[in-house]
């Protein structure tokens, strides 16, 4: 038989450490912090925005500077940290992190519209410096409900950690799924349906996503307001920043952040992880490379060539 009792002290000690701040100056009363880091002359816009705490031990970064408008940031369970870098573009989001999540937004950001990023079961969401999200984009970590196979009765649907390099275009209504690596430089098309990992300087779009062009690179500017004169101008790019190489990267380097958040055991040894990466580092940091083509069979030439035919 169900213990009422039990499940009311449940529900009224998650009530009773319940939070709801709206002032980013405001210290929070339950056992949670709110740390504002970077120089002290920039200042932090939170308009029509609010950070939930719902449990303890959970931290909050924020670099001074940073622009929030419409944004709700969620602690709906104990020790997670997320670290939100400056920008001068409104951050326009809604953050749901649980037990031991780790999300993680780098500098120079910029919302279209409301972005959801839902983390789960201890994992992690990453993301670099300059990217640029579109309106509706879903980012999930987890399924969420558990799946096993029919014979063995294992779990089959594993929650996995997300990483988003540097100066990524995510385009509207894109979806990106657990495990999913993008590489910095690269573009997403709208509606796409992103589950697998994607190398640096591609274009990909569909359902599921797939690479439909490679070395190419996208840059700020909107053109809906161009005259002639502009759109003359824009067709040829003046530089290559916006390439990516090898050159001063480190290899499976979103690997090695991972592996570094699974061992730390405190949200302390996870913000000294992360907060460096706030700072301006290599330009190819997370630069991933096209995986080389898979060799055709003798069989799959055959093929082909009769195909032709």
């Amino acid at each position: 038989m169900m213990d009422y009792g039990s499940v009311f002290n449940t529900l009224k000690v998650g009530m009773e450490s319940m939070e709801t701040i709206s002032n980013i100056l405001h210290k929070p009363e339950t056992n949670n912090e709110i740390l504002l880091i970077g120089n002290t002359k920039d200042k932090i816009s939170f308009v029509n925005s609010k950070i939930k705490f719902l449990g303890e031990g959970n931290r909050l970064i924020i670099e001074r500077g940073a622009e929030f408008k419409n944004a709700t940031l969620n602690f709906n369970g104990n020790y997670s940290l997320i670290i939100i870098g400056k920008s001068n573009h409104g951050a326009t989001m809604s953050v749901n992190v649980w037990n031991d999540n780790t999300f993680f937004l780098g500098r120079n950001y910029s919302f279209n519209g409301l972005a959801r990023f839902i983390l789960s079961e201890q994992k992690n969401l990453f993301i670099g410096h300059d990217n640029m999200f579109s309106s509706g984009i879903v980012v999930r970590l987890a399924d969420p409900h558990l799946i096993y196979d029919g014979t063995t009765r294992k779990r089959i649907n594993s929650t996995k950690s997300v990483y988003l390099g540097d100066h990524i275009w995510i385009g509207q209504d894109v979806m990106i799924l657990k495990g999913v690596e993008v590489g910095t430089g690269s573009i997403l098309g709208a509606k796409s349906l992103v589950t697998k990992s994607l190398p640096s300087n591609v274009s990909a779009a569909g359902s599921p996503a797939s690479v439909v062009r490679k070395n190419v690179f996208w840059a700020r500017p909107s053109v809906h307001a161009y005259t002639e004169i502009e759109t003359v101008d824009s067709q040829k790019f003046p530089d290559l920043r916006f390439v990516y190489t090898p050159k001063g990267s480190t290899a499976k380097h979103f690997e090695k952040i991972e592996e570094q958040l699974n061992t730390a055991t405190s949200v302390e040894e996870k913000t000294d992880i992360l907060t460096p990466y706030l700072d301006v580092t290599s330009k190819n940091r997370f630069f991933l490379p096209v995986p080389p083509e898979k060799k055709k069979t003798f069989l799959e030439r055959i093929f082909r060539k009769g195909g032709k035919g």
